[in-house]
Parts: structure tokens; C-alpha cells; sequence
């Protein structure tokens, strides 16, 4: 972008000085339409109002002479607020046309303000092809309001791991509390790890409400919710957990999500899981835990006896039919598998991102296979030459022109004498040499070659 694109990108204001003005902080509150443009008539002549004038007159006419809060970008706290409050205060003889502002940072890509002119332009409708509108609010949550924001990468895929942990924590959650129906809340004493748990809830919300009182910090307020999810997800990990402690929680962080906006409907713990929310998973619950307790059966036993078949069956009900209905499930080692409702769509790209790391890694290891049996057999290529032909071929082909009766040089191919010291060096390399044929043939020769040659072509065509 050239600098007249930057300076226009970030709203610059012309430096000329125009002779119609007797300062240059002077502003225009109606201006001499030219051709072609709206205009209306006025003891001026015809013409249309300046562009600081016309937020004055819609706020004007809608709040009257004073207004509680005003909001925009950073580019416009000077000139257009100042002006508009010179302008407005003037024409309603008060002293404070607004009694607070708040000045939100310009949205930045590629480390400059978006802006059409720069052609770093995207649209709401864009970034929901590749984000989800949850994402898109923790991505704006996550950085201060009042700064510049930046959007890449990097920055949803921050937004995207904060979303997973809290999906995750809420899972966690209700699997807990499905899983004994009432829990250990009857044990009355509480442990020391229970009132460990009660201390960072109580801290968690202490944080979240400073955070949010000093200049509605949402991103000290989220970072705190997610230590507490940490804290939370240890605690699951103790025998017989309080059900108590983790549903206040697990509602507490709900909370604040909805009023972050990032929880729309009714459920009373965690994101939205579609259909009638809660009542959708206690009407599933007794009919998952059937089925799915089979398949850990089923699972166990193909372990066991090494059935790979039928393990990949379990897998693809994992990964593809109850995908499909909107079912996450985890496969635990110790225990038994857990459950949790999730968005279709938002578990497909998980699968499908899934498999593509996975594919990823196999072509890798694959080629990593492919340059270890070519490394091998470039070795085994050179110990195949006869060792009376080592200082005649291959390599060495062109460079004597004579040898002894061990097939040793003693010219060079311009009838220098070979050197004592260069003597020596190919007498251990001749040594060598041997030890390597005899080795190459006690391995099979040419077809231990050609094996090589096999392997690796099936390798290289199945990463076609």
C-alpha cells in the first residue's frame, strides 16, 4: 500500500490549509454542495451539512440535549467528537452534551487498521466461513476493548482453544453429574480438596467482578474463568467429587458467559447443544450409556485379541455416526468412555481436521521411512562393487591407470605415482570395502538389493 492508501486507511486529515478558513481547527457546519451532489437550500445558499453536524442532529433528535453514553472508533475522538460537542453544546446551551465516551480500537489486519483502501477488507459474512460467531466474540472478549484489536490466525486460534476448554469443562461437568445421579453431596464433612475447590470458586468470582470493574477488562475476566475451569477439571480427577462444587461452577462460568454473550439459550450449564437443550441430554442419557457401555465391552475385546477390524468399527461409530447426531465421544484408558453433546457441524471439522493431522503424520513418517531404505541402499549400492573393481569403477572410474596384484593403484591417470600416504588410505578403504561385500552377500546380494528397490516403490506408491 502507498502512504496516501495508509494515511487514508487511518482516517488522516488533509494538512492544507484553505484560505476560506481563519484557523485551521475551524470546521464546517454546512458546505457549498458541488455538482452532483444532495443539496439543500439555506440562507447560505444551496448546499448540505458538514459531516460532523449530521451525527449532532440523528443524536440530537433521538436524545435530545444530553445523552448518557457516545461510543466510536479511536480515529474519531478528534476532530469529529470534539467538534460535535462544540457544535451541539452551542445549540443547546448546555454545558454537557455527554457525560461519557467510549473510544473502541479499530480492528487491525496485516498490522493495519481494516480498510477497504488497503485492501485488507473482510466481512462479518467472511470470517463466519471460516469461524464460528462464538469464536468471533471470544476473539473481540479476548483483547481490550479500547485498543487496537488484531485479527489473524494466531489470534482465533487462541479463540478456538479457549472455546474448546470451556466445551470441554462443561462436558466434564455433566458427565460428572450424570454418572451418580447423587453424587456424594451426602457425605457431609467436606475434605481438604473441597475446600481447596471452594476457595479458587470464591477467588474466581472476586477476579472476574475487579476485572470487569476496572474499564470492563473481558479479557482479565475470561483468563480468570479459565483458571478456575483448570482448578475445576483437577478437582474431577479425586475420588467421589461434591456435586455441589462443581455445578456452582460450571453455573457460575455459564453466568458470565451469557453475559458475555456467548451462551444464548436456556440450558442452565455450558453452550447450547440444540434440540430442546438440557432436557434433549437427560432424554439421551439412559440410551448413550447403554450403547456406548457396549462399545467399551466390545472395544475391551477387541483389544484383547488384537481385532483391528473391529476396532476401526468402534472407531467409525465415534467418528461418523454419532458425529452425525451431534455426540462427542472420548475413549478413556482406566475408565469407562465419556459423552458429551456438541454442534454437527462443529464435530465433522473436528474429525475431518482429525484426519488430516493424522494423514499428515503417516505421509511423514512415511517419507521419513522412504529417505531411510534410500540412504541404505545408496550404501549397499557402493559395497555391491566387486572389491577388485573398488579403484576401477564406480567412483574411482577414470582415476588410475595402474594397480598391483591387490588391485591396489599405483598411478594416477596421468602416470603420477600414487602417494605412500595415499597408499595407505586406499588400503583402508579397501579393507573396509571387503568387510561391507562380504557383508552385502551374506545378506542375500542382488536380491537383498532388489528388495530394497521394492520397498521402496510400494512406499512412493502408496503416497500417491
Amino acid at each position: 500500500a502507498s502512504e496516501a492508501e495508509m494515511a487514508e486507511g487511518e482516517g488522516a486529515l488533509s494538512n492544507s490549509f484553505s484560505d476560506d478558513k481563519r484557523s485551521a481547527s475551524d470546521f464546517a457546519l454546512w458546505k457549498k454542495s458541488k455538482a452532483g451532489e444532495p443539496a439543500w437550500p439555506s440562507p447560505w445558499g444551496d448546499g448540505r451539512p458538514g459531516w460532523h453536524i449530521e451525527c449532532s442532529v440523528m443524536a440530537s433528535e433521538i436524545l435530545g440535549a444530553n445523552m448518557d453514553i457516545h461510543a466510536g472508533g479511536a480515529d474519531l475522538r478528534f476532530p469529529h467528537h470534539d467538534n460535535e460537542l462544540a457544535q451541539s453544546e452551542a445549540c443547546h446551551g448546555c454545558n454537557q452534551w455527554v457525560n461519557y465516551f467510549f473510544h473502541a480500537g479499530h480492528l487491525n489486519i496485516r498490522g493495519l487498521k481494516m480498510s477497504k483502501s488497503l485492501k485488507n477488507f473482510i466481512t462479518i459474512g467472511q470470517a463466519l466461513e471460516e469461524h464460528t460467531p462464538r469464536q468471533l466474540r471470544l476473539m473481540f472478549l479476548l483483547q481490550p476493548w479500547d485498543k487496537p484489536m488484531y485479527y489473524s490466525d494466531q489470534v482465533m486460534g487462541d479463540s478456538k482453544a479457549k472455546e474448546a476448554l470451556f466445551k470441554n469443562f462443561f462436558g466434564a461437568v455433566k458427565a460428572c453429574l450424570r454418572e451418580d445421579a447423587t453424587g456424594s453431596d451426602a457425605v457431609s464433612s467436606w475434605r481438604a480438596e473441597d475446600k481447596t475447590l471452594e476457595a479458587k470458586i470464591e477467588q474466581a468470582q472476586a477476579k472476574v467482578h475487579a476485572a470487569l470493574c476496572d474499564n470492563f477488562d473481558t479479557s482479565g475476566a475470561l483468563l480468570s474463568l479459565c483458571d478456575l475451569v483448570t482448578e475445576v477439571n483437577k478437582y474431577l480427577g479425586v475420588p467421589e467429587p461434591r456435586h455441589l462444587l462443581v455445578r456452582k461452577a460450571a453455573l457460575y462460568t455459564t453466568q458470565i458467559l451469557k453475559v458475555f454473550g456467548l451462551v444464548e439459550t436456556v440450558d442452565d450449564i455450558g453452550f447450547p447443544t440444540g434440540g430442546a437443550g438440557g432436557d434433549a441430554e437427560s432424554v439421551v442419557a439412559p440410551h448413550l450409556n447403554a450403547m456406548l457401555s457396549f462399545r467399551d465391552q466390545i472395544r475391551a475385546f477387541a483389544r484383547d485379541h488384537k481385532l483391528v477390524p473391529l476396532l476401526e468399527l468402534c472407531d467409525a461409530v465415534r467418528d461418523d455416526v454419532l458425529v452425525d447426531l451431534g455426540v462427542r465421544v472420548e475413549d478413556r484408558t482406566d475408565a469407562a468412555s465419556l459423552w458429551k453433546m456438541d454442534d454437527p457441524a462443529t464435530l465433522r471439522r473436528e474429525v475431518e481436521e482429525k484426519r488430516e493431522r493424522a494423514a499428515e503424520a503417516a505421509a511423514k513418517k512415511r517419507q521419513n521411512k522412504i529417505d531411510k531404505l534410500k540412504k541404505e541402499k545408496a550404501k549397499w549400492d557402493s559395497a555391491a562393487i566387486a572389491p577388485e573393481e573398488l579403484f576401477k569403477a564406480g567412483a574411482n572410474q577414470g582415476k588410475y591407470s595402474e594397480w598391483d596384484d591387490n588391485h591396489l593403484p599405483l598411478k594416477t591417470a596421468d602416470g603420477t605415482e600414487v602417494s605412500k600416504k595415499q597408499q595407505k588410505n586406499n588400503e583402508k578403504e579397501l579393507s573396509k570395502h571387503v568387510a561391507t561385500h562380504k557383508l552385502l552377500q551374506e545378506q542375500g546380494g542382488a536380491d537383498f538389493l532388489q528388495k530394497l528397490c521394492s520397498e521402496i516403490a510400494a512406499l512412493e506408491l502408496e503416497g500417491r
